[in-house]
């Protein structure tokens, strides 16, 4: 499986919507901190604003959504939320997406990338721990702050290189997932 990231944009709310649908009650309280149903699913699917904010997603083979990260910039900060579907786990999404989200922190010029959740989220502990994250506790949550180095004309060029092998890899699986319905229609 080619694991890369893309820009998502308001086209790709039902992707969304069905990618937290798919998340079991267990990872989307971990996700949002909270207990949520399918109605707060869909008001914030429906509420991000793709003006202000920044989506990044990870396509499978049948065009599902595998793993997603949400960037909210504030005052240069830029505010992480990630969640991957259990069955995509271990295999290096949430790392991608924490180095893309990064990534995207230095080119929108924010000098820390901000992560809060549930103290019991380990996953996210991991990632956080892993990009060298200063975590502090307090009752039962945690806050992760990563220092983003400056922006280089190297790093752009890397964040736009990486952009652009996202796009074309969602298209081949696009192409892929469509000629498998064609062949599946033909026998």
């Amino acid at each position: 499986m080619h694991l890369n990231a893309r820009h998502l944009n308001p086209s790709h709310r039902p992707a969304l919507l069905a990618h937290f649908g798919a998340l079991s009650r267990r990872d989307a309280y971990l996700r949002f901190g909270t207990y949520v149903g399918a109605e707060s699913i869909a008001s914030y699917v429906n509420g991000i604003d793709f003006d202000r904010s920044t989506v990044l997603g990870i396509y499978g083979e049948e065009l599902e959504l595998l793993g997603v990260a949400h960037l909210c910039p504030e005052q240069g900060v830029v505010e992480l939320g990630i969640s991957v579907l259990a069955s995509a786990r271990r295999r290096g999404l949430g790392a991608l997406l924490m180095r893309r989200a990064l990534s995207h922190a230095r080119i929108v010029g924010a000098d820390r990338l901000f992560m809060h959740c549930l103290a019991e989220n380990g996953d996210l502990m991991r990632l956080a721990r892993a990009a060298h994250a200063e975590i502090s506790f307090s009752h039962d949550e945690a806050d992760g702050f990563i220092h983003v180095p400056p922006l280089t004309p190297f790093s752009a060029a890397v964040e736009l290189a990486e952009e652009q092998i996202g796009v074309v890899d969602y298209a081949l699986k696009a192409q892929r997932a469509a000629w498998r319905q064609v062949l599946r229609f033909g026998t």
